[in-house]
């Protein structure tokens, strides 16, 4: 049997969820301190029908960028999770082929 070696496309998912969950705080709440102060167009920074209809829009943006952000989270983790830690040799050539583009997937 040959001799495991750690997986190129396991570290690269391994370093991507790392960076990922550092940041998804931050992206999460992105929209937030505007969508706060905008309160639907009765906040402190603008008012009237155009502030409500464009602090609408943020409201939704500020939501779908959130989940956006935890669902890439959750997929990211879930690819790290179903692929093996270590791996042959000759497959973690093969790996760092795909990942450079040298190999087609």
């Amino acid at each position: 049997m040959s001799d495991k070696v750690l997986s190129p496309v396991w570290q690269a998912l391994s370093q991507l969820h790392a960076d990922v969950s550092r940041d998804l705080d931050l992206v999460v709440g992105a929209l937030g301190d505007a969508d706060r102060r905008m309160a639907g167009g009765k906040g402190d920074v603008w008012v009237g029908d155009a502030a409500v209809r464009w602090g609408a829009d943020l409201a939704g943006a500020a939501r779908d960028a959130a989940r956006r952000a935890r669902a890439f989270e959750a997929y990211v983790r879930r690819e790290l999770a179903g692929r093996a830690r270590e791996v042959t040799a000759a497959q973690a050539d093969n790996e760092m082929r795909q990942l450079t583009g040298r190999l087609p997937r």
